[in-house]
């Protein structure tokens, strides 16, 4: 039986030793999403340890990796913004999913330790929209009766660039909150009602972990990396859950990966230990009129990091389902360089 990922890498090793650049000159570069930087960071400096290639990637937000993939001015793009199958479409685009992870709320407040503190999404949604402005409000009081909450003011954080991260949290708020269905809604940049905003995930895990009273939202290893104060969230199904790789998960497991773009929901899935809020990231590559050798080498890299998903960050979810990499390797043979002829031979 043939192994199909050795396979799929003799096919790019052919396409490489073909093209009539040089190899060792190769560069490539990337933008978008801050919500995988850590674990695309690790992935960058170990396929540059064993490939003659430097990969750079700036963390951006998602709107602006879309732009900036639109505008072929970067190789690829990582997105948590799912595109649907037209938009792809119209900007000639090729979407597949990367990794998935959990956003988790944070909080600074003194004396509470990471998930004793209890929100419902209609309560955290209430405080996005300014109608609950004290810790101490009745409606967190009654969730937390064993905890005593001091009369400090709550500080909202939130982004302000066009953010993936947003995105799905907003999703997930639009879900669990009529009022925020009707005056906000999903959405990667928001008119927020109240609230400092931040750029990137860094910048709302930073200002959390500096303001006394804060509450913000971020991929969950920014939370452990700042040692911020996550949070017990109540699921659809009504019970409070802690934010874990195992939580996060539970929910991930539920994606059908149906659609030809890929795009999943996963927000407020039902399951006892199911987390309501997990983002999936995905690349975005153009489909035709590629540059050959730059086409191939982005490929050789995300082939790299599939083949390599078992060394993966314990805050993240790899894709490694064996049909569904097949299905994602087989959909680059659509791929075309500047001459119209297919990338992969």
């Amino acid at each position: 039986m043939i192994n199909i990922q050795s396979s799929f890498a003799a096919v790019l090793f052919f396409s490489m030793m073909i093209c009539q650049y040089t190899y060792a000159a190769t560069e490539i570069s990337g933008a978008g999403a801050t919500f995988p930087l850590p674990i695309l960071k690790q992935w960058i400096s170990g396929y540059e340890e064993n490939h003659s290639v430097k990969v750079s990637y700036l963390g951006l937000g998602s709107a602006e990796g879309i732009k900036r993939v639109t505008a072929r001015t970067v190789d690829f793009a990582v997105t948590d913004i799912g595109l649907t199958k037209s938009e792809l479409s119209q900007d000639d685009l090729l979407q597949f999913p990367l990794v998935a992870g959990g956003i988790t709320p944070v909080i600074n407040l003194p004396n509470v330790r990471a998930g004793e503190f209890k929100l419902t999404g209609k309560v955290l949604a209430d405080i996005y929209l300014g109608k609950i402005t004290f810790w101490d409000d009745s409606r967190i009081q009654s969730l937390n009766p064993s905890l005593l909450l001091t009369h400090l003011p709550i500080h909202v954080i939130h982004r302000k660039d066009g953010s993936g991260t947003t995105f799905t949290f907003s999703g997930y708020l639009s879900k669990v909150s009529d009022d925020w269905q009707k005056s906000l809604g999903m959405g990667s940049y928001l008119r927020w009602p109240v609230g400092e905003g931040q750029i990137g995930n860094e910048g709302i895990a930073k200002k959390v972990f500096e303001l006394e009273g804060a509450i913000g939202y971020v991929e969950y290893l920014y939370a452990e990396r700042f040692k911020l104060t996550t949070v017990s969230l109540q699921n659809k199904d009504g019970d409070f859950v802690i934010p874990n790789i195992d939580s996060f998960r539970r929910a991930f497991n539920q994606a059908s990966w149906k659609r030809p773009s890929y795009y999943e929901s996963l927000t407020n899935l039902p399951g006892s230990n199911s987390w309501p809020i997990v983002a999936i990231s995905y690349v975005l590559i153009h489909r035709t009129n590629n540059d050959r050798l730059e086409i191939i080498k982005t490929l050789d890299f995300f082939d790299w990091i599939f083949s390599s998903s078992k060394s993966i960050d314990g805050g993240y979810i790899s894709i490694s389902d064996p049909t569904l990499l097949r299905r994602i390797k087989s959909s680059w043979k659509v791929l075309t360089d500047s001459k119209g002829n297919p990338v992969l031979k």
